[in-house]
C-alpha cells in the first residue's frame, strides 16, 4: 500500500509508492559520463591565469596565491547569480517586491586532479574540502548583509554539473531562503512543544529502530530520512547537538569526512557513479530581522546543522511541481537496506 509521510522539518509531504517500489537494478544506468578535455579545462593547476584570482586556499607550504600547490581552491564564478558590488537594498513597484543583486557566488575547486571525483577521494581529501567549505562561510559571514551562505556540490550533468573537473558551489544570499526559514519555523515549533531539538530526537529515534541506518560512527550517522523526496536520499547529521557547521573542529571535520567517504562510495557502487545533488544546511548567522526582533532566540539550542545527498534518478515532473508533493518509488527502508550490504573500505 503507498503511504503519505510528512516530513516535520521541511514541513511537507511525501508519497512513498511502495506497490511499484523500484530496486536498484530497476534504475536505468545510462548516466552520461563523457570526460571533459582537459586541455580546455580552466581549473587545471597552472591555469590560474583563466579564472578569477583565487578569494581562499589551502596550499602546499610556500606557493603563492593564483600559481600552482593549491589542494583547494576557491575563486568567484565567471557567471555569478551575485555579485558584492552590487547595491544591497529592497524596493517595489506597486505590489512587486525587489531586492539589489548583491551576494556572492564563488567555485569551490575541491582537488586539483582533473580526473576525481569525490567518491574518489581519501577521507583526507574529503577533510579539506570541508576545511574549505568552514573557513570561507566564516569569513563571508563577518559581511554584515550576508544572510546565509548555501553550499552544494552537483555531480553528473545529470544533477547539474556544467564542467566535468570536481567542484563544489557557494552563493551568499541577502536573505535567509525560504526552506532554511520553514526549518527553523518548525524547529522553533517543536522546541516550544517539546523543549528539545528536533533532530536529536530524530536521531535518537532512528538509532534506536536502525531500520533506516546505513552507517554510523562516534560523531555522526547516516541514514535514509523517513520521508525520503528522493529514492535512496541520505541525511548525514552529527550526533551531537550543533546548530553551526562553522563552529565544527576538525576532529568534527574528519569524522564527517569519513561518513561522506563511505556514503558516496556505497552510492558509487551501488549505482555505477549516479548523478547527485551535495548540500550542506546551517543556522544562518545572527542578523537584525525587522519583522521579528526574536528570531534567533535561543536558535542554538532548536537548530541541527547537516548534509544531505539526494541521487537523481526519479524524475521529478508535473505533479511535483503543481502539488510539491514527491513521489518516491523506493520506500526509505528498502534503500538504507540495500546502501549496507555494499561493502567498502573504510579510509
Amino acid at each position: 500500500m503507498p503511504e503519505l509521510r510528512y516530513n516535520r522539518l521541511n514541513n511537507t509531504w511525501v508519497i512513498i509508492s511502495k506497490e511499484r517500489a523500484k530496486r536498484p537494478h530497476d534504475y536505468p544506468i545510462n548516466w552520461r559520463k563523457e570526460v571533459g578535455d582537459i586541455k580546455k579545462c580552466p581549473f587545471e593547476p597552472g591555469r590560474e591565469n583563466l579564472t578569477p584570482p583565487e578569494v581562499f586556499a589551502i596550499r602546499e607550504e610556500g606557493t603563492k596565491p593564483d600559481t600552482p600547490g593549491w589542494k583547494v581552491r576557491i575563486i568567484p564564478n565567471k557567471f555569478p547569480a551575485l555579485k558584492p558590488e552590487e547595491d544591497y537594498f529592497r524596493t517595489s513597484e506597486d505590489i512587486y517586491d525587489k531586492m539589489g543583486g548583491f551576494g556572492y557566488h564563488e567555485v569551490i575547486i575541491d582537488t586539483p586532479d582533473h580526473y576525481r571525483h569525490i567518491h574518489d577521494f581519501t577521507v583526507d581529501e574529503i577533510f579539506l574540502m570541508f576545511v574549505a567549505y568552514r573557513e570561507r562561510m566564516k569569513q563571508l559571514y563577518r559581511k554584515e548583509n550576508v544572510h546565509y551562505v548555501q553550499i552544494f556540490k552537483n555531480h553528473g550533468r545529470e544533477a547539474g554539473k556544467s564542467l566535468y573537473h570536481s567542484h563544489s558551489q557557494l552563493v551568499a544570499l541577502p536573505r535567509i531562503p525560504k526552506r532554511i526559514n520553514t526549518q527553523i519555523e518548525q524547529c522553533r515549533k517543536y522546541y516550544i512543544e517539546k523543549e528539545r531539538c528536533l533532530l536529536c530526537d530524530e536521531i535518537r529515534y532512528e538509532l534506536k529502530e536502525q531500520s533506516r541506518i546505513v552507517y554510523d560512527n562516534s560523531r555522526f550517522t547516516v541514514y535514509c530520512p523517513f520521508a525520503s523526496a528522493f529514492p535512496f536520499e541520505m541525511k548525514i547529521i552529527p550526533k551531537f547537538h550543533s546548530h553551526d557547521f562553522t563552529s565544527s573542529t576538525d576532529e568534527d571535520l574528519i569524522e564527517l569526512s569519513r561518513a561522506v567517504f563511505v556514503s558516496v562510495r556505497k552510492l558509487a557502487k551501488l549505482f555505477d557513479d549516479p548523478p547527485f545533488n551535495m548540500m550542506l544546511h546551517t543556522a544562518p548567522p545572527e542578523r537584525n530581522v525587522p519583522w521579528n526582533p526574536d528570531y534567533f532566540y535561543n536558535i542554538e539550542k532548536m537548530f541541527h546543522w547537516y548534509v544531505e545527498i539526494f541521487p537523481r534518478m526519479a524524475i521529478h515532473a508535473g505533479f511535483e511541481l503543481g502539488t510539491e508533493y514527491f513521489i518516491n518509488p523506493t520506500p526509505p527502508e528498502e534503500a538504507a537496506r540495500y546502501l549496507r550490504e555494499k561493502k567498502i573500505e573504510e579510509g
